[in-house]
């Protein structure tokens, strides 16, 4: 669906919908050492037995330890799943089902990144939907039914999985990044430990974070389905990312900056449940799926390129976050300019590229449908865009 017209429209529609829609937020659960507190929790919340699913490196740390040996001092048990791909597939999340229900698990808890957040979001759908092939669940509200009782442990500040509705999986049968998106499943608990963090490789932190400030700046430009909430909680995130990202990359042991890192990511993760997301994100699970580029770096090299495309449209809500950063700038169209700027300034200061010349234009045509289908008419995008200008940006994001 091209038609402007038609976009806008079946946007006012959803946007009634969500106001019938009730969003019940997470429990939090924050500070440093506070991952060694969800055994209690979960013993506290009546379960015996999680699903805890984490991606090889976290596997390979002994990461997940810590929490199996502290639930079996309390007499519980726990089944691992640890073989999710850095994209998950349709496959992947059908072998975690498997583990689940052969070790008669009662509950999930997701150890990770947004790679085992989302395989653990869909081994709960599928878990509340065994006889539904898992590739109907790549839609929304195709759920509609409540999962396992979900514990979600970040262990980088980027998804703000652990306060969202959404997941994104990989069809293995075409390379297609398909995003899914229902109220079920929002996690009923997040642990925000910034220890857990404090390991993280400085370039994954670089993308990480700039994956949470694409979820707050698009978020924040959307604007059709925002309320004061989303509005506020996009703000936070974006000041917090701003003060904390370079420091976070520079000197990754510095736990206050790792727990700012962790609130923005929340934030934003729980504003774009409502807020939704818009052109970064449907070129970029396009691209991630297509060429196998990280989720992170693809949204930390889109970001300002389709920042700068949208131009007076998102401009006015561009400026207010530079003011918000304490950015200067005499008129909208210079902070505007100027918050673009940063992003590019910060991506380079970080390592990270601003383009990607593995891009095929014989793929073009192809992508352009990819995107156009994922984002209208649902992403409250400030422009409407047809398939000539995803492939224009697409010959952007090329390079020379």
């Amino acid at each position: 669906m091209e038609s402007k017209f038609l976009c806008r429209v079946s946007q006012f529609f959803v946007k009634i919908f969500y106001y019938m829609v009730f969003y019940k937020d997470p429990i939090i659960t924050e500070g440093e050492g506070c991952f060694l507190e969800l055994p209690e929790i979960i013993k506290k919340d009546g379960y015996k037995k999680p699903l805890i699913v984490t991606g090889k490196y976290h596997f390979n740390k002994g990461a997940h330890k810590p929490l199996v040996e502290k639930l079996e001092s309390l007499g519980l048990s726990s089944a691992v799943f640890s073989d999710v791909f850095p994209n998950p597939t349709c496959d992947n999340v059908l072998n975690g089902y498997e583990v689940y229900k052969i070790e008669k698990c009662d509950c999930i808890v997701a150890l990770g990144g947004g790679s085992p957040m989302d395989a653990a979001k869909i081994i709960g759908a599928k878990v509340a939907k065994p006889k539904k092939d898992v590739r109907k669940f790549l839609s929304i509200l195709s759920i509609r039914k409540r999962i396992p009782m979900f514990y979600a442990v970040p262990t980088t500040s980027g998804t703000g999985s652990e306060a969202t509705i959404a997941a994104v999986i990989t069809d293995e049968k075409n390379g297609r990044k398909m995003p899914m998106a229902d109220p079920f499943l929002m996690p009923n608990r997040a642990i925000l430990d910034p220890t857990l963090t404090r390991d993280l490789p400085p370039f994954m932190t670089a993308t990480t974070g700039m994956d949470a400030l694409t979820h707050a700046v698009e978020g924040y430009t959307n604007k059709k389905y925002n309320t004061k909430k989303e509005n506020r909680l996009c703000e936070q995130a974006v000041k917090l990312i701003y003060e904390n990202i370079y420091k976070a990359y520079s000197d990754g042991s510095d736990l206050e900056v790792r727990k700012n890192m962790q609130l923005a990511a929340m934030y934003a993760g729980r504003a774009i449940s409502r807020a939704g997301v818009g052109y970064v994100h449907a070129i970029g699970h396009s691209l991630g799926g297509q060429y196998h580029i990280s989720h992170g770096e693809a949204m930390a090299v889109i970001l300002p390129h389709v920042m700068r495309k949208y131009g007076k449209s998102a401009e006015q809500r561009l400026a207010k976050l530079a003011t918000i950063c304490g950015m200067s700038g005499n008129t909208d169209s210079e902070k505007a300019n100027n918050f673009i700027t940063w992003i590019e300034e910060v991506n380079k200061q970080m390592g990270i590229g601003s383009s990607f010349p593995q891009i095929n234009e014989e793929d073009f045509n192809m992508i352009s449908r990819w995107v156009i289908k994922e984002a209208n008419p649902v992403y409250p995008c400030p422009q409407v865009w047809k398939k000539k200008d995803v492939c224009d940006m697409l010959f952007e994001l090329k390079g020379n």
